[in-house]
């Protein structure tokens, strides 16, 4: 009879159209789970605060899976983003007209210092503006003789305009020294301090967020006798800062949107602020 149960060996089975409409409805269920998957790339001193704040948003939202994608940096996880392959992307930088007009939309949320370090085998604990800007000059060792090895950034890269906008000298000592041949030049953000790290001597610029949130063996430096942090760079006596965006098509999914109000969140804004992130508004001001 249509609908009945078939008795095999004193065990219950289903017709074979209800064994059909079983599979049919199990694909279905994989698929919305699939859908529910927020896949993250970009610049990496974002990244690691970006994972912990997943990892914090999937506790009370336990149907969304919040993937990272690594070694996409700004350019290419927005260009990821417009081809479809992400979700959300991490810039370091604000979007272009070209990027606008292809559909990206791009969502202020944090600020963090931008910083100098060195490897741990120097005893150096902060430097003025001025000699940070004859390094990039030209000025090729430390006190006591051992060889500075400043690290540089690709021009096209996030921190380049960010360390030019610091003063005219710094502006012209960051063009000379990208012209200068032979420079140690990294990648990624993670590249750069691992250099830091493994090579004595070296010096170079990265982010606070980075330093605190993957616990990176190097020493950030005072600027002008001011510790860079969350509260400095706040009060505005450490004036030297990067924006984070997060980046996404128009009309994103439910799922990106009620992500992207966690970090805005004050939940959101505390992580941030443990991995020195401070949350800003949408004009890019904070509080």
């Amino acid at each position: 009879m249509e609908g009945s149960l078939f008795l095999i060996g004193g065990r219950r089975t289903f017709p074979g159209w209800a064994v059909a409409v079983l599979v049919v409805l199990l694909v279905s269920g994989s698929r919305t789970v699939a859908a529910e998957t927020i896949r993250i790339s970009g610049t990496g001193g974002a990244m690691e605060t970006m994972r912990i704040l997943g990892e914090a948003f999937r506790k009370n939202n336990p149907g969304i899976r919040v993937e990272m994608v690594s070694g996409m940096g700004s350019s290419g996880s927005i260009k990821a983003v417009l081809a479809g392959r992400l979700d959300i992307g991490l810039s370091g930088r604000t979007l272009n007209d070209e990027e606008r007009e292809q559909g990206a939309v791009e969502t202020r949320y944090a600020k963090t210092p931008f910083v100098f370090a060195v490897n741990r085998t120097l005893k150096i604990t902060g430097m003025t503006l001025e000699g940070v800007a004859g390094i990039y000059a030209g000025n090729r060792d430390w006190e006591g003789g051992k060889r500075i090895r400043l690290v540089l950034r690709s021009p096209k890269d996030s921190d380049v305009p960010v360390l030019k906008s610091m003063s005219p000298a710094m502006s012209a000592a960051v063009d000379v020294a990208l012209r200068r041949k032979g420079m140690i030049i990294a990648t990624t953000d993670d590249d750069a301090v691992d250099i830091i790290e493994s090579v004595p001597g070296a010096f170079g610029g990265t982010t606070l967020s980075l330093v605190l949130s993957e616990k990176r063996a190097l020493r950030v430096l005072a600027l002008d006798g001011v510790v860079p942090s969350v509260r400095t760079m706040a009060d505005r006596s450490y004036p030297y800062s990067k924006t984070f965006f997060m980046v996404t098509r128009k009309n994103p999914s439910d799922a990106v949107l009620r992500f992207i109000a966690f970090v805005r969140s004050p939940a959101g804004s505390a992580i941030l602020s443990k991995y020195g992130q401070a949350a800003v508004r949408r004009d890019g001001n904070l509080p």
